[in-house]
């Protein structure tokens, strides 16, 4: 017969068992429920970032013929080119001298070009510069159009597309064989009123964008371009593309994805391969392309898997200290096994990197190591991602994106009644000038030179860079007089900059305007910035009035 003792230990061991192992599958389940949440979350961000990265490529790209477009259209007198030669060929040299300009500015550009109404003026009017293979462009020979099939893609696609689609269009890569290159091509139909002119466009070849698409963090990840009508484009096991009826087993798994409805979604997809899963997430492209990043799962989960086995060995570890030693040593296990289940939770919330304050040399202090390692891990790589997302390529200050994010947060505390907030918006005064006259080396500068002064007065962290040579600075509660001593700091370094600069001899001189939250009399984010937008407008007027120059840039 067993004893009061004996059965009260064994009905003591039991209840403590049972409490071990539901309060350590609640923690494994938050912290599993953690990794994939962020892990899912990485992923998307990879893609923001590298849609950031093509799109921002292609967006300049699109300026460039715009810019010229914008020329043609604005000094083309259209009798003039209908009835004179002469003034054909001078607006073909005009025009090419600022093709020359703009294709410098662009990386891996393979050409500019313009071709005037085939019906109208023949076969080869026009000009034509392409790149020279040593990094400057030469000017040749237009193809003769009329020498080709209207079907024939791989010579005049470049002129009958657009001219059918009747707008601007991102060509899909083919194989030019007037250069013979591989290019994707954005052109431009230009239209006077009714009168057609011709098409200009700009050829770029593919490096930069195959490398960005391969250039992934994680190992054995994949990226692909998908046209529109759900054809590869490019992978780097098919960098030729692959037709979708041609797609082997591998790829039609994937293909199933391989349209808008699936795109920029914010949700991942799983497939198998080769008996692999993977997951696969889609974004649209500024040209009308789809963006799909594929990882293993074993990639994307790993972090999980290590974590569940370390658990595993550390749960076996804890059962056999609590069958051995029992009582004892039951008071010391249920107390930190809720601390560090409440932890779980928290990370699960979202609450990274705090501080778990259990410490001991048994199994339950290497339980808490590694869910703070793990926690520290978490938050390490995913301020990493969000530190990519989120940073301007070309300043270093925090992006657009970084910017809407705050603004939502300080949104939020605006309907709750807990915002406290100033915005300072900047804008670089002559930067149109400077981008005119010196070109856009010496812009670009400038926009840089700026974010540099402005980091150096108010910190990295709360600079953004929200427009091409726009900034703006959010600060915590601050008075009107606080607010203009940094003025007057940002003034000093400025004419520091100016006193030491060598690059360009033209003042880099920063209009500004500020305006703090008031609980009373605003009702959201957007009034407060456009008081301060207003008062650097007037800052912005009063510089170029001092200065005799009315233009706005």
């Amino acid at each position: 017969m067993k004893s009061i003792r004996t059965r009260m230990i064994a009905s003591y061991i039991i209840t403590i068992l049972l409490v071990f192992v539901t309060l350590s599958l609640i923690g494994t389940f938050y912290l599993v429920r953690a990794i994939d949440v962020h892990s899912s979350q990485s992923m998307e961000l990879l893609a923001e970032h590298k849609v950031g990265e093509l799109d921002a490529y292609f967006s300049g790209i699109e300026r460039s013929v715009g810019v010229l477009e914008d020329y043609l259209r604005a000094n083309t007198d259209i009798r003039q080119f209908e009835s004179s030669v002469n003034y054909r060929e001078s607006m073909y040299n005009r025009l090419e001298a600022m093709s020359l300009v703009c294709a410098r500015s662009i990386e891996h550009c393979e050409g500019v070009w313009f071709r005037a109404n085939y019906d109208l003026y023949g076969g080869t009017e026009g000009y034509f510069l392409t790149s020279d293979g040593a990094g400057d462009f030469i000017s040749i020979e237009p193809t003769d159009i009329s020498l080709y099939d209207r079907d024939d893609r791989e010579h005049v696609a470049w002129y009958y597309e657009p001219l059918d689609y009747g707008a601007p269009l991102w060509m899909d890569p083919y194989a030019n064989k007037n250069i013979s290159a591989y290019l994707t091509s954005y052109v431009v139909p230009v239209f006077l009123g009714s009168d057609f002119l011709g098409i200009l466009g700009m050829d770029v070849d593919m490096t930069l964008i195959h490398k960005t698409i391969d250039d992934l963090n994680y190992d054995n990840s994949t990226g692909a371009l998908i046209a529109r009508d759900g054809d590869l484009l490019y992978h780097k096991d098919y960098p030729g593309g692959v037709v979708k009826e041609e797609f082997d087993a591998g790829l039609q798994a994937a293909s199933i994805y391989f349209d808008e409805s699936h795109a920029d979604t914010g949700e991942t997809y799983r497939y198998r391969k080769g008996g692999t899963w993977y997951r696969i997430v889609v974004s649209s492209l500024k040209n009308e392309m789809l963006l799909a990043i594929s990882v293993p799962e074993v990639e994307i989960y790993g972090l999980r898997s290590r974590m569940i086995f370390q658990m595993t060995l550390i749960f076996i570890a804890t059962l056999i200290i609590v069958l051995l030693f029992s009582r004892h040593m039951t008071e010391r296990i249920v107390r930190p096994i809720r601390e560090l289940t409440e932890a779980s939770a928290r990370i699960a919330r979202g609450e990274l990197g705090q501080e778990i304050a259990y410490k001991s040399e048994d199994e339950l202090g290497t339980l808490a190591d590694s869910i703070r390692r793990i926690s520290v891990e978490l938050k390490e790589y995913i301020d990493y991602i969000h530190g990519q997302a989120y940073t301007d390529a070309m300043t270093g200050v925090r992006n657009k994106a970084a910017y809407l994010a705050e603004e939502k947060r300080l949104a939020r505390l605006i309907r709750e009644r807990m915002a406290e907030f100033g915005i300072c918006v900047f804008d670089v005064n002559g930067l149109k000038r400077m981008n005119d006259t010196r070109g856009h080396e010496f812009g670009d500068m400038m926009i840089k030179d700026t974010a540099q002064v402005l980091k150096a007065v108010f910190g990295d962290r709360n600079v953004y860079r929200i427009g091409g040579d726009e900034f703006v600075v959010l600060t915590g509660q601050i008075t009107e007089e606080e607010m203009q001593r940094q003025f007057a700091r940002f003034e000093e370094r400025l004419a520091l900059f100016n006193k030491n600069n060598e690059r360009y001899e033209e003042e880099l001189a920063v209009s500004k305007g500020f305006a703090c939250y008031n609980p009373k009399t605003d009702v959201d984010f957007a009034m407060v910035f456009g008081r301060a937008d207003e008062a650097m407008y007037r800052s912005k007027a009063a510089y170029y009035e001092l200065h005799g120059d009315r233009r706005r840039r």
